[in-house]
């Protein structure tokens, strides 16, 4: 059992599991494509090496296409901007092993719920380290996009689109807003990808999953407040392989991508 703690000027809790199991990846295909067809490449970079056992390294989606940024604390007290998310460490038991929640409010209570998705077989690869040229430390996902295609849970099970052909998408939109956050050994927040650090609501980082242009948020030169650089966020990039190959416009509300801090 693990816990992500948030707060809103005093505390607000959200319940966190997961459970370890083995996942199987894909391997990265030849050629120019960094992505197999219908995948996203997330990479969450930081300042130092990367801490499994002390720190958890959460990646958090908002699949909803409202254009809201999903925050660990202040607007988004109610996760109503959570979608689902990976989360990544927090100890031996699930170093190296990524953890995909769904995140539903529940509409019998109004409360966020978080549930445990399966991930298929053949669906992620992650890998420990980033290309030196991107930075020099943090870790990248890929993953078909068809596992963030989540239905609201059936019986408390999370209604998993196993199709692996996406989009287009039954349940979600094209334009995802992510966040990252790094959190202590007792579910704190730490960092995000705001200079103000977990508490900052001021950033946002759109990617759109119909085009096959990088798309990334860095934090400006000395920005941050956090001591330990191993859980100091520095940027994030997302490159996504569509189905078709086609390549959109950007997304309606891009963020730019100052010099990063690395």
């Amino acid at each position: 059992m693990r816990r992500l703690v948030t707060a809103v000027v005093v505390a607000a809790m959200i319940t966190l599991s997961g459970c370890g199991r083995q996942v199987t990846g894909l391997d990265l295909p030849s050629g120019s494509a960094i992505a197999p067809l219908g995948d996203s490449l997330i990479r969450f970079e930081t300042a130092g090496p990367l801490d499994f056992q002390n720190f958890t390294y959460v990646i958090v989606f908002n699949t909803t296409g409202n254009n809201q940024q999903p925050y660990a604390q202040g607007l988004n007290s109610d996760f109503k901007n959570w979608s689902a998310f990976f989360s990544v460490g927090g100890g031996p038991n699930f170093a190296n092993n990524p953890q995909l929640e769904q995140v539903f409010q529940d509409p019998s209570s109004g409360s966020p719920r978080t549930f445990n998705v399966p991930i298929p077989a053949g669906t992620l690869t992650f890998q420990p380290t980033v290309p030196s040229a991107a930075a020099a430390y943090g870790f990248q996902i890929t993953f078909n996009n068809c596992l963030l295609d989540l239905a609201p849970p059936t019986a408390g099970t999370p209604v998993v689109n196993t199709s692996h052909q996406c989009p287009p998408y039954k349940q979600i939109a094209t334009y995802w807003n992510v966040s990252l956050f790094t959190l202590d050994r007792n579910g704190s927040p730490v960092d995000s990808l705001g200079v103000n650090g977990p508490s900052d609501t001021s950033y946002t980082f759109q990617y759109d999953t119909a085009s096959n242009a990088p798309q990334n948020k860095f934090k400006p030169a000395g920005g941050g407040t956090v001591q330990n650089p191993s859980a100091q966020i520095t940027g994030v990039e997302a490159f996504v392989t569509p189905p078709t190959g086609a390549v959109t416009a950007p997304s309606p509300t891009p963020t730019p991508a100052p010099t990063p801090a690395h």
